[in-house]
């Protein structure tokens, strides 16, 4: 352990705190933070709210004396549109102009607790009838309609709003909302009273506003939590292990030369070895030349991983769905088809690596963080540092590239345990390898089906069988992250099993996906999870996509046992009208030509087929229907996406033009994933640690057309839009590969590699 240099000049974080949630998060927000810009000091008893109050009218919204309208959203933008979609909503409810409206979003002491921005749940969840923005809006207009009857002396039925304006019909009285509660609080509880406006009645939702957030991230205005700086600050490096589980035998310095320039402290818990620094420079040069001794725990045989992941010991099993008859029904069947799908791990791979900032004073913590949760990581920090829950201050700063758990959270905890160590307040910012090497990457799957056909060609029996693994996960406690672990805090155990009797009905599609879209009297779901040496954490359309992926592949080989065209046999066997409709609809869109798959395959070299899928994301979150046209190249084994038709049903259509670029990023990633994503490692650890070890797909990789229609259904309850057209690719590309080939391919990634062996076998 080195000695710590003087501290020098240090963050007032009570000075900072009670105004610089909103800053930050502005648009635009200037990079160098003033920490003496706040609104008003705390005083030194003062601690932050254990809970910003959801009941609360103030706790949501607040009318300024400019009459702007200030919004707090538990829901953060993570690059989707959600902001934007979220002012739309706040000012047609209240009748007031787009540029009045601004989001102060995730921040502990000033916004409620929404739960994670996850899940293509945060529309869904602000524009519900209860308990999101909508209501909340609803009741603020209900609220300041009764204020301006008492004032202008007339019944609220005979009031008009227009731009922040109310007035009476047939009248010159007015009065706005800055004159009735300009800088004022509510002070109300929510009456659950007020009536929401009908998307009929909406005029800005519904409509393709440009996205508020673009502006100032083109020109280079905007604050990302890498940007994040505050006085006093110092840098660190977390220097780790091998892999995960090795064990901390010696830190040994710097033998044969003195201690680099700038070196503040060489911290350690555990596992944990963090070197801090003056500068950032300084800190990862000093990191580097550590000499740090590691007992090496090796990590499992990349060669040998599907057949250990179904071996593994204990596990938790579930029984989803059992009829109790599917092995009757195999037997009767008069053809039965057998497919085992594997789906490797993926990462999350942001481009910009992960940072965070954090100031730990005494019994308090800020942390300036792109988490998902700011509430979740204020439990998993308050635990990590030990202090109570409501003294650790969490303010959201979007960061880069974020959809599921990569390493903003971690970087968090990394930040504020440092912090806390070395009594400064600390920046830690990821490079490619930590961010690569140490995320909860995707959870990896192998599935086994069986499926049978009747006489008349329908599908009678279908037989699940799913294994998996995972470790950790979403903050909460701190070890369901890696720093958590190094760290020594304990892991949650592995769930016991349930009884062995089904969760859920037949032909009901769960929140993973796990059993088909598809009418089939016999089936049995079962599943097995286990703990592997990964973490692992949601990433976009987890478990779904990889469910997806085995069903829409197998309901196409049934199709093609029964020699039906796929598209006109996922129709056969369903009774939901929405999700038949974009079945229909995207074949429409691909001017689709009846027919078995694989009818036509060429001679060639180059082979170009066509392959659909369709599905219902999570049982209630959004149909989607794509059809994916690619080329196979025969000698060198690498597959094109061509061209990609997909038709979309997300309740009422809140932004066109958002919910179109959702749809493009979900096409990008998905081609990503589908053909050439998959981590890869050794006994010592991790060997995707760059761009070239992990190659994500680039621009010129994407399809020549992109055809996306929207069923925009306003009689509906608003849906997520954001993880339902990537759920589709994997399985589309494969009915696409094998409609060129006639060669199944059932384990992602489809490198040229997979392909041209799978052709050959």
């Amino acid at each position: 352990m080195t000695d710590t240099l003087p501290e020098g000049r240090r963050l007032s974080r009570r000075a900072f705190l009670s105004g610089t949630g909103a800053m930050i998060v502005a648009i635009g927000a200037p990079r160098l933070l003033d920490p003496k810009s706040a609104f008003g000091a705390l005083s030194d008893s003062q601690i932050g709210p254990a809970l910003v109050d959801p009941l609360q009218l103030d706790s949501w919204i607040a009318i300024r004396g400019d009459g702007t309208v200030t919004v707090f959203a538990g829901k953060v933008e993570l690059g989707t549109g959600v902001m934007t979609t979220t002012i739309q909503l706040v000012a047609d409810e209240l009748d007031v102009a787009l540029a009045k409206v601004n989001v102060v979003e995730g921040d502990t002491w000033q916004s409620p607790d929404q739960g994670f921005t996850a899940g293509s749940q945060s529309n869904k969840t602000q524009y519900a009838l209860t308990g999101g923005v909508r209501q909340a809006a609803a009741e603020a207009r209900l609220a300041l309609l009764n204020m301006a009857s008492k004032q202008l002396g007339a019944p609220v039925s005979q009031l008009t709003v227009s731009n922040g304006v109310v007035s009476v019909q047939g009248s010159s009285s007015t009065v706005s909302y800055a004159q009735l509660i300009g800088d004022k609080k509510f002070n109300l509880k929510q009456t659950g009273k007020a009536v929401p406006k009908t998307f009929e009645q909406y005029k800005i939702v519904g409509t393709s506003v440009a996205r508020v957030d673009i502006p100032a991230k083109a020109t280079g205005a905007f604050t990302y939590t890498q940007d994040v700086t505050v006085p006093g600050l110092v840098h660190a490096r977390v220097v780790r292990p091998p892999t995960l589980d090795s064990q901390l035998v010696s830190i040994d310095g710097w033998p044969g030369r003195k201690q680099p320039a700038g070196v503040i402290k060489v911290v350690y818990k555990d596992n944990y070895v963090a070197v801090v620094a003056e500068q950032e420079w300084q800190a990862i040069k000093a990191a580097e030349a550590l000499k740090v001794t590691w007992k090496v725990v090796p990590l499992p045989s990349f060669d040998d991983f599907y057949d250990d992941l179904q071996n593994l010991t204990p596990t938790t099993n579930r029984v989803l769905i059992d009829t109790k008859d599917v092995d009757t029904a195999l037997a009767k069947a008069p053809k039965t088809v057998t497919a085992t799908y594997r789906y490797p791990i993926q990462m999350h791979g942001s481009m910009g690596a992960s940072a965070s900032t954090a100031s730990v004073e005494g019994n308090t913590a800020t942390v300036w963080s792109s988490t998902q949760g700011v509430y979740q990581l204020r439990g998993a920090i308050a635990t990590a540092l030990g202090l109570p829950a409501q003294n650790v201050h969490v303010i959201y700063v979007e960061g880069s590239g974020c959809y599921g758990l990569n390493g903003a959270d971690n970087v968090a905890l990394d930040a504020a345990v440092i912090s806390q160590m070395v009594g400064k307040p600390v920046r830690v910012q990821y490079m490619r390898a930590d961010e690569h090497g140490w995320e909860n990457f995707g959870q990896p799957y192998v599935i086994s089906l069986k499926g049978g056909l009747d006489a008349s060609g329908k599908v009678s029996a279908w037989d699940y069988t799913a294994w998996t693994a995972s470790r950790g996960g979403r903050p909460g406690p701190p070890a369901n992250l890696a720093s958590g672990v190094l760290l020594g805090f304990p892991e949650n155990p592995l769930a016991a099993s349930p009884p062995a009797t089904p969760s859920q009905a037949p032909n009901f599609v769960d929140g993973s996906n796990s059993g088909p879209s598809y009418i089939i009297p016999s089936q049995r779901l079962v599943t097995h999870s286990g703990v592997h040496s990964f973490m692992a954490g949601p990433l976009r359309s987890p478990s779904r996509i990889q469910n997806t992926f085995a069903n829409e592949s197998f309901i196409d080989e049934l199709a093609y046992a029964a020699g039906a065209d796929p598209v006109a046999f996922r129709l056969q066997h369903l009774t939901d009208q929405r999700l038949s409709d974009v079945i229909t609809l995207a074949a429409k869109m691909a001017n689709w030509q009846p027919g078995p798959a694989a009818a036509k395959v060429g001679k060639g070299r180059y082979l170009t087929g066509r392959g659909i899928a369709g599905m219902l994301y999570e049982g209630n979150n959004g149909y989607n229907a794509a059809v994916f046209e690619v080329t196979v190249d025969r000698v060198t084994g690498k597959v094109a996406v061509d061209r990609v038709w997909s038709a979309q049903d997300c309740g009422p259509a809140l932004n066109p033009d958002g919910m179109r670029a959702q749809a493009e990023g979900c096409l990008m990633q998905t081609i990503s994933r589908s053909l050439i994503e998959e981590v890869k490692w050794d006994p010592t650890g991790i060997s995707s640690l760059d761009w070239s070890s992990y190659p994500v797909i680039r621009f010129n990789g994407m399809p020549k057309t992109f055809d996306f229609q929207i069923i925009d259904r306003k009689d509906q309850p608003v849906w997520g839009a954001g993880e339902v057209l990537i759920t589709n690719g994997p399985a589309a590309i494969a009915n696409a590969i094998f409609d060129a080939t006639g060669v199944r391919l059932r384990q992602l990634p489809f490198t040229p590699a997979r392909v041209k062996a799978a052709l050959k076998g």
